[in-house]
This record gives C-alpha cells, sequence and structure tokens, in this order.
C-alpha cells in the first residue's frame, strides 16, 4: 500500500489522500470499503503508538473512487524495443512481434481514450545503432512527443513505426532508454510532471511502460560481458530508487526461459550469463545457446527486478492477444486509486508539520503505508457562509454603535457649542 501523496486544503481544514494498495505481484486492489482502511494523524517527530497520535473514527473518514476524469493529468511513455529480433515472428506465428507489439499499444491507446480527456501519450522507439545501423536513440526531443490519447497523431506515428520494420537492425539496449526516460519525468524544473513544493494541486500520474524482446546486449562478444551487465543494472537501480513515483511497468515479449529450456532441450533454464561468451564455456552446453543469444532470450529477471523497484507491474508475453491484455492491465494500474478525505484532527500552529499513515485491514494481517507528511498552512475551517453573515452584521453594528454613532452625536454637539 502507498499514499501517493497528501493534500491539505488551508481553507476548509480538509486533507486529502491519494492511496494505491497492491497486491503481491503489484496490480492494483479494487473494490476496498471504507472500513478495510485505518487512519492515524501524528504531530512531527512522534511515534505513532503514544498518546501524541490520533487514530481517526471511521466516521470521520469518507472514502472515494475517482472517476478517471477526476484524477491529475496523466503521462504515458511507452518505450519500444526496435531492435532486429523484432522482425521475427511471435509464438502465434502470424505477426511479427513489432507488428504484435504496435497492434497491442494501438488498441491501449484506443482504451486510454476512452477513460478520459486527461492523459498524453509518447511512443519512443529505441535500439542501439552500429556499422550500417542508425538505430533509435532516446533524447529529451523524442521523449518530449506527447500527444493526447486517441487523437490522429498517435495512429500516425504507430504507422510510420510499422512502416520500418523491414529496417530494424539495432541491438538492445534498455537501460540507457529507460534512464533517460525516468529523468526526463523526474525534472524538478518541468511543472507539467512536478509541481512546486507549496502547491496544492495534485502531482500528475507519470508511468513508463518498457515493452522489449530481448536483454541489455550492447557490449559485443566482451568476455566480461555479464560483469559490464551487471554494472549497468546496478547504476540503473539507483537512478530508479531516487525518483520513487515514477512507475515502470515491464512487458517481455517472447518465451520465458522455462519455455527456451524445454525448446531448445537445455540442462536449466538460461539465465544472462548462459548467452555471454563466457557463459557458453561454462553452463548449460547446447550447440543451439549462439542462435538463442541472438534472437530469443528474454532477460525476464531483470524486468521483473526494475519494475519491482518502481511498484510496477511485469509481465510476459509470447503473442499480440497476450500483449494486449497486459497492456489492459497497466491501464487498470495508471487510473485505480482511492482518494480519502478527512479533517485535520490536532490543533497545529500555521506551517506546522504532520504525519498520516494509513493502515489496511486484511483477514488475518494488518498492512501499514508508510508514513506521508504534510504541511497545514491553515488548521481552522471555513465558517459556513451563514455564520459569516452573521458575524459581519454583528460587528457592523457594533462599530456603529461604539464608534461611528457616538462620534457623530459628539461632532453634533460641538457644533453647537461653536453656533
Amino acid at each position: 500500500m502507498e499514499i501517493i501523496e497528501a493534500i491539505p486544503d488551508r481553507n476548509e481544514g480538509e486533507v486529502t489522500l491519494r492511496v494505491k494498495v497492491y497486491d503481491e505481484n503489484n496490480k492494483p486492489v479494487k473494490g476496498l470499503q471504507k472500513d478495510n482502511f485505518n487512519l492515524t494523524v501524528c504531530p512531527p517527530k512522534a511515534d505513532s503508538n503514544t498518546r501524541e497520535c490520533q487514530t481517526l473514527n471511521q466516521a470521520d473518514i469518507n472514502l472515494k473512487i475517482p472517476q478517471p476524469e477526476e484524477l491529475p493529468p496523466g503521462w504515458v511513455i511507452v518505450l519500444l524495443d526496435f531492435s532486429g529480433s523484432m522482425k521475427q515472428l511471435d509464438s502465434s506465428g502470424g505477426k511479427t512481434k513489432l507488428e504484435g507489439a504496435i497492434a497491442a499499444i494501438r488498441k491501449f491507446n484506443q482504451d486510454l481514450a476512452k477513460k478520459g480527456e486527461n492523459t498524453k501519450i509518447s511512443i519512443v522507439p529505441f535500439g542501439k545503432g552500429g556499422q550500417n545501423c542508425p538505430g533509435n536513440k532516446v533524447t529529451k526531443k523524442e521523449l518530449d512527443n506527447f500527444v493526447l490519447a486517441g487523437k490522429k497523431k498517435v495512429e500516425q506515428t504507430l504507422k510510420k513505426l510499422e512502416s520500418k520494420l523491414n529496417n530494424l537492425c539495432a541491438a538492445t539496449d534498455i537501460y540507457e532508454p529507460l534512464r533517460q526516460a525516468v529523468q526526463f519525468f523526474g525534472n524538478p524544473e518541468d511543472s507539467r510532471f512536478n509541481l512546486p513544493a507549496n502547491s496544492n494541486l495534485p502531482q500528475s500520474r507519470r508511468s513508463i511502460i518498457l515493452l522489449s524482446d530481448g536483454y541489455h546486449s550492447i557490449y559485443g562478444e566482451r568476455e566480461n560481458e555479464p560483469e559490464l551487465e551487471a554494472q549497468d543494472f546496478e547504476k540503473m537501480m539507483f537512478i530508479l530508487k531516487s525518483y520513487p513515483n515514477i512507475t515502470v511497468h515491464t512487458l517481455g515479449y517472447g518465451l520465458t526461459p522455462e519455455q527456451l529450456q524445454q525448446k531448445y532441450n537445455l540442462k536449466q533454464p538460461p539465465t544472462i550469463r548462459d548467452i555471454s561468451k563466457r557463459g557458453r564455456k561454462k553452463s548449460n552446453d547446447s550447440a543451439s545457446l549462439s542462435e538463442l543469444a541472438a534472437e530469443e532470450f528474454v532477460d525476464q529477471k531483470r524486468l521483473q527486478q526494475i519494475a519491482g523497484v518502481t511498484r510496477g507491474i511485469a509481465e510476459f508475453s509470447g503473442n499480440v492477444e497476450s500483449i494486449s491484455n497486459s497492456l489492459t492491465e497497466f491501464l487498470e494500474a495508471l487510473f485505480d486509486e482511492y482518494q480519502i478525505n478527512y479533517i485535520q484532527p490536532i490543533n497545529a500552529d500555521r506551517g506546522s508539520l504532520h504525519n498520516v499513515q494509513v493502515s489496511f485491514n486484511l483477514p488475518n494481517n494488518l498492512v501499514d503505508s508508510e508514513r506521508e507528511p504534510y504541511v497545514f498552512p491553515w488548521v481552522s475551517r471555513s465558517l459556513p457562509r451563514l455564520t459569516r453573515i452573521i458575524i459581519f452584521l454583528f460587528t457592523l453594528a457594533a462599530l456603529l454603535g461604539g464608534g461611528v454613532i457616538p462620534f457623530l452625536l459628539w461632532a453634533k454637539s460641538i457644533k453647537r457649542e461653536y453656533q
């Protein structure tokens, strides 16, 4: 469970929480009710078990499932593997992987548009070029190509990518494009994705979908390929952990390691070390591994790790129908969240810090979120309009009776004396 953010309302004395609840596979949990949640509000540095903290009564909590149009703007980057292996047929045998991927993205775009007009999508091909192969380098220019979901320009982009099927030749470079996309979304100076700290508006929803049919293979025939890959992967994981509010969903397109083991009669499911030059000398003794390394191995483990550290969903699909279903799950994750509202229960000075923790009741367990801090600039609720009018009238009467009228009478008496 995760508190996306806590938004205090300085006028109403109310706090709005945006909350996501996940299962063990980071898929959203739907259909929860108010009594599934407990809220504990604490002053700064207080232990949640002390008397300084206050657990709210159910009557003081309002739960809402926002409609898509009520959610803050959504931004989706689809990183599409544009390596040479995407020319190969998928497990259905009827489409190339590129055709299957584009067909699934096309449906994803249409479904996204049906959810509302507040989500934009950018489709970015990636692949590392080489001699006589231009590749597709990912930079800010390519990433910042957002179009409102469902618009004609998205379809034009997909058709343009389809037309390049016969020109695919690049190697699969997963980590650099992903790093570029994460840092692009995490740019603190871009107010589309990161609002100022004093803003009362909700933060935008940012998701990256990484679709690949291979593994990080930019090292050629170097003997220490597994070690180099491990180093680059650790650097990538550090970047992902530095931007905790950016979700990366991963989609492997191909056969699982277990399916490849069966297909090639291997001793065990292949790993990244097996398909390196050094690995082929050490384990999984099979003449088929050279072909496997070039065309069919998908690094399922790495894709799962990337998604896991960002609370994203990791899926693995072999054909266009399965790919489309996986993208539908990513779509649901983009929109499934809960909104919890409560009135600030603890008196505080303007500008003071508070913490809130949400607990989720399971049948045999209690899951706690991390504490989410927020600054409450104005604690008192606005009085009802009628009450404000009455106070204004009484204040006006007091001013007239205690100040203006006596002054007029005094001025009149002075005037008589000098007549």
